[in-house]
């Protein structure tokens, strides 16, 4: 392992992680990571977003209404690949996108550590959620699976796509989106860019990590897309990391946000994260 550099907490515990990069892969890890047993821990908190329906504050406003959007784009981008079927959704949160597509037809699962994001997923849309992927029966196939943000929290993402590959029916399609260091903001905000989520991301990935993980399970790559909304989300919570106030968050925010997304369109650089499809494709 080679030292990249430190990273702290700023959402929740406002402890200090380090940041390594694997010599053998590149992909950047993040040490040390919180044994299972106190890993819950991390995530319980109002500013852990994802797993609430808060709607109080401007940030936890922009963010229901940017989850929204992305939900209606989500299940576009599904719809036109795969027009129905069985999906499973890896980190479904309090569910919000599984019952959109459970509303349009979809035959549904979900799988969410977090007991209150599970409960929630359960009470309000009477979804069928388990607590891990071990848990999913594999009597019949799935014809989507997605991870929506979810492969960066996992310990080992190479035994989670092989589980994967197993769930997934022949030309099954598989979702991924995670955030890429590679981008021009995290280049810019450097330890305070919000996407390093320590300790909750234990992984760091650049596209090639991601398109040499899928190659070796036996996926075939269809495309990998930019996601231009996360920049500006990431931005405006990096500054507010680096001292700003909130005006100044989402002002600044908005402009490196959009900045960021022109350095991507201009040139081979990513947007803050990237989204993989891929199908499985039986030998």
């Amino acid at each position: 392992m080679r030292p990249a550099f430190s990273v702290q907490d700023h959402s929740i515990s406002k402890e200090t992680f380090d940041l390594v990069d694997c010599v053998r892969c590149g992909i950047r890890l993040t040490n040390p990571r919180p044994e299972p047993t106190r890993i819950g821990s991390y995530y319980v908190g109002e500013a852990y977003l994802s797993h609430t329906s808060a709607n109080r504050s401007l940030r936890e406003r922009l963010y229901r209404w940017a989850r929204s959007w992305a939900i209606a784009r989500k299940y576009a981008l599904i719809h036109r690949l795969q027009p129905n079927g069985r999906v499973l959704d890896l980190g479904c949160g309090t569910g919000d996108f599984l019952a959109h597509l459970m509303s349009r037809g979809y035959l549904v699962q979900g799988v969410e550590p977090s007991l209150i994001a599970r409960e929630k997923a359960i009470a309000d849309h009477g979804l069928s959620v388990v607590p891990s992927l071990d848990q999913v029966t594999a009597y019949e196939k799935f014809q989507v699976i997605t991870m929506w943000h979810v492969l960066e929290h996992v310990a080992d993402p190479r035994a989670v796509l092989k589980k994967l590959f197993a769930l997934l029916s022949d030309r099954g399609l598989l979702v991924i989106a995670v955030p890429d260091r590679d981008c021009w903001d995290a280049a810019h905000y450097g330890p305070y860019w919000a996407a390093w989520d320590v300790p909750r991301h234990f992984n760091h990935f650049r596209r090639q990590d991601i398109h040499a993980m899928l190659e070796e399970h036996g996926f075939v790559r269809l495309a990998t897309k930019p996601m231009w909304l996360d920049a500006f989300f990431i931005a405006m919570l990096s500054e507010q990391y680096a001292g700003a106030s909130p005006i100044g968050a989402l002002l600044k925010g908005s402009m490196r946000g959009l900045w960021s997304n022109v350095v991507a369109l201009c040139s081979d650089r990513p947007t803050s994260s990237s989204l993989y499809l891929a199908r499985k494709v039986e030998p």
